[in-house]
């Protein structure tokens, strides 16, 4: 099938007739290219960037204005989910078809790819905000708060490390703020709190789903958790015994012990030791349940695409009836065994609780005991 030119800056490939709502759009150099078989187009509440994968047939000899790395924007209906670019071009086929794959992500895909930037490479100074904008200029990436969240507090200086990404860096200053790190789908870097905005309508068994699963474990869940950690003064002495914080987890139904040990010292080791016990039983028992649903709309009732980091509703036969989840991750698809539809995987906000973290450590290993030069004289 040869390509059908409609227009002089709309191309569509595969002579498949464009729907009036909700098809991909594919943007490149004004080039509007649409009309594609198989549709994929994921995007995350954890981690970035979203990436999409199109692929339709073409004319044996046809070439579409489309080359690896070309700045690009994705749109489903009259919506831009990415801002990004074209990572990959494949042509395949045989003596009498002709085929075109490409894949793509968003603009922090190179933060994920390329070496963190940083003037002496030494970090000193700012919050979460100012330490992601700076390693994120240098790609031309904004990056803003969603509502309302802090940019947390100033974090102290430490050197950078050659081969760390800036994205690495980002993450690690991100959870030190108690926030999420994600892309927008204009190519900006958010950072936000969890479950920020809410979804019109969720997942409903009967309504809109048309396969769905529940996933309720215990085997990764601890009934105690205790945490470990080196106590030291300013001056980096190890200060008597190790420190311990425990948190019990009720839901629990048997004795379970998880020990968890800190390598590395804190400036307030007593308060951290407790926050990373805490944070473990509750990442653990947030993650402990599980939906996956395949549902028959990329809309939600009030017509807007379903988004990351959106509360939902959730009403299934395995799933506490309407308790509200956050929406971890959107796969929306479109291909001619399953028409159009999109894959939710949604957890309770338990599971994004953001990681307590030291971004200036002190290693067991490099401090020096109290009293190590009293000779075997002096107290033990």
């Amino acid at each position: 099938m040869s390509t059908d030119l409609t227009g002089p800056d709309i191309v569509v490939v595969a002579n498949k007739p464009v729907a009036a709502t909700d098809d991909l759009t594919l943007i490149v150099d004004g080039t509007e290219i649409a009309g594609w078989e198989d549709i994929e187009v994921t995007l995350r509440t954890e981690g970035f960037p979203p990436t999409f994968q199109v692929t339709a047939s073409n004319g044996p000899t046809d070439q579409l204005p489309v080359e690896a790395g070309d700045p690009c924007v994705v749109k489903l209906g009259a919506d831009t989910v990415i801002t990004g670019y074209v990572d990959r071009v494949r042509d395949y086929g045989d003596a009498n078809t002709h085929r075109i794959e490409i894949t793509g992500r968003g603009k922090t895909s190179d933060l994920v790819d390329c070496g963190a930037e940083w003037p002496s490479h030494q970090m000193i100074g700012g919050n979460a905000l100012i330490i992601a904008q700076r390693l994120a200029q240098y790609y031309g990436i904004n990056v803003v708060l969603a509502n309302g969240a802090s940019p947390g507090p100033d974090v102290p200086s430490w050197p950078l490390n050659y081969g760390e990404t800036a994205a690495d860096i980002i993450q690690r200053v991100a959870r030190n703020a108690a926030l999420l790190a994600y892309e927008d789908s204009l190519g900006n870097l958010v950072l936000a709190n969890a479950g920020s905005t809410q979804a019109a309508s969720g997942i409903s068994w009967g309504v809109n789903v048309q396969a769905w699963s529940v996933e309720r474990s215990m085997d990764q869940r601890y009934s105690e958790y205790i945490c470990v950690g080196i106590a030291a003064d300013t001056e980096g002495d190890v200060q008597g015994s190790d420190l311990f914080s425990a948190v019990f987890d009720p839901n629990v139904p048997r004795h379970r012990l998880m020990y968890l040990i800190e390598e590395y010292g804190a400036a307030n080791p007593e308060d951290f030791t407790e926050k990373r016990a805490k944070w473990e039983m509750a990442r653990r028992a947030g993650r402990s349940n599980v939906v996956l649903a395949t549902v028959d709309s990329w809309r939600d009732k009030a017509g807007k695409l379903w988004a990351p980091n959106t509360l939902m509703p959730v009403w299934l036969p395995a799933a506490t009836t309407g308790e509200k989840l956050i929406l971890s991750e959107v796969t929306f698809k479109r291909n001619n065994e399953t028409g159009t539809t999109a894959d939710i995987v949604a957890m309770p906000s338990l599971a994004f609780t953001p990681e307590p973290i030291v971004l200036q450590p002190v290693s067991a290993a490099d401090v020096k005991p109290v009293n190590a030069d009293a000779g075997q004289g002096g107290n033990q």
